[in-house]
């Protein structure tokens, strides 16, 4: 009898003990809920819902896997011609002095810039900047083709060389240091998230789980970065969302997401309407990578702007 008394202590201990471990996984889940922590978290969705100034260079630099000074050499007629019609594709030559950020071995590439025609009054050009810079001295930041090519985003005046290598540099150590590691533990809706990206792994789950991540909406996004680099297969390679762009000519946009963390940048976009690259059909790791620093960045300035 003693014996028998003996093993169910044991049995006892043991339960208690493997309770009080998923208590405290299940806690290290949860926000530091301090009353600091909590006006944190809510500046940061306040400001995820108004935008952040569209002059802030960061996100400029933050966006963009490349960075180059050098000069730009475009046809200006050629551009007023396109301005007639409906809009095409103009290439432009830029002879590279300088790459701030990004990996180009060249020193004259080609860059591809659309040039929306005038009746088209919905959109913003910014085709003034191409006359303004022609033949000068400026700074591009690029993007990356679906199919390859490099794809005009901003340009910058000479002058802000300065400014924009010393961004590149806070950000180079925001990843460097993981500085996001001491804002995940204050987020809140972290269990949420991460039960549903646990239900994107099961087929008869995931799109389920799409659908209830992005109805989680701000409060969820900075729970959503601290957990998308997450590198495991879908169980479900396809999201359909909505397309709520004024200029959609569909209602819907259907990706093809191959990971996790493609399918998190997809809702991350949807929700916030900002990009930080385009994996949303899968993706390099390369990509993959710059695309989850770029979100980490996004973070950092939540909760530190």
């Amino acid at each position: 009898m003693f014996k028998l008394k003996q093993y169910f202590l044991h049995i006892l201990a043991a339960f208690t003990i493997a309770v009080g471990i998923a208590a405290c996984d299940s806690a290290k889940d949860e926000p530091q809920n301090t009353p600091e922590n909590k006006a944190a978290f809510e500046n940061a969705i306040r400001k995820i819902s108004e935008g952040f100034p569209k002059e802030a260079a960061w996100i400029r630099v933050a966006q963009s896997p490349y960075i180059l000074t050098g000069t730009i050499h475009v046809d200006t007629n050629e551009i007023k011609k396109i301005q007639k019609t409906n809009g095409e594709y103009i290439e432009i030559d830029f002879a590279i002095d300088t790459v701030l950020k990004g990996d180009i071995p060249s020193k004259e590439i080609i860059i591809n810039k659309y040039i929306h025609g005038k009746k088209n009054k919905k959109v913003h050009r910014n085709d003034s900047n191409l006359f303004l810079f022609n033949g000068k001295k400026s700074i591009v930041t690029l993007a990356l083709g679906y199919s390859g090519g490099y794809y005009l985003e901003s340009i910058f005046p000479e002058a802000d060389e300065v400014k924009i290598k010393d961004e590149i540099a806070k950000q180079n150590e925001i990843i460097t240091s993981n500085a996001h590691e001491k804002i995940c533990p204050i987020v809140q809706h972290s269990s949420k998230v991460k039960k549903l990206i646990e239900n994107m792994l099961v087929e008869s789950k995931a799109t389920g789980a799409y659908t209830e991540l992005e109805k989680l909406g701000f409060q969820a996004v900075p729970a959503i970065i601290c957990q998308m680099d997450d590198r495991r297969e879908l169980a479900v390679q396809g999201i359909s969302l909505e397309n709520k762009s004024p200029q959609a000519w569909e209602a819907m946009r259907h990706y093809s997401p191959e990971l996790v963390v493609d399918v998190l940048e997809a809702i991350l976009n949807q929700i916030t309407g900002k990009s930080f690259g385009t994996i949303h059909n899968g993706g390099t790791e390369d990509e993959r990578a710059n695309t989850v620093n770029g979100w980490r960045i996004y973070l950092w300035h939540l909760f530190n702007d």
